[in-house]
């Protein structure tokens, strides 16, 4: 089973749910997506849960896909603040910190309520 996202909106935030197996291309491919979405809809708040994902990406996947991330979120010229709950093996950070490195508001969280408790404290 490939990687799928459902993407909801919510008043205060998109709320992005993926299942399914890692895999770099779908991975690069969705966050794009979300992001085209989030410019669209105006949001600057967007929430992935990624704890019905498994598998693992190689580190210079996630270090890739970290920067291609970021790179994009630049290109629209927009300024997200991205909450992911997940767990490792495929959730482990290195995108993140990657992410971080290069401008985007970023951080990985155990739980939904960390991960609203973070969005929370940045104005819509």
């Amino acid at each position: 089973m490939g990687l799928e996202i459902q993407i909801e909106v919510r008043e205060e935030f998109l709320l992005i749910t993926a299942t399914g197996n890692m895999e770099f291309h779908e991975a690069l491919r969705l966050l794009k997506h979300v992001f085209n979405t989030a410019a669209e809809k105006g949001s600057n708040k967007i929430l992935v849960d990624a704890l019905g994902t498994d598998g693992q990406l190689s580190k210079i996947d996630r270090f890739q896909l970290g920067s291609l991330v970021a790179e994009h979120a630049g290109r629209l010229a927009i300024l997200p603040r991205l909450a992911i709950v997940g767990k490792p093996p495929s959730v482990d950070g290195l995108a993140v910190r990657v992410a971080q490195n290069r401008g985007l508001s970023v951080e990985v969280f155990p739980s939904q309520q960390g991960a609203l408790r973070w969005l929370g404290c940045w104005p819509s």
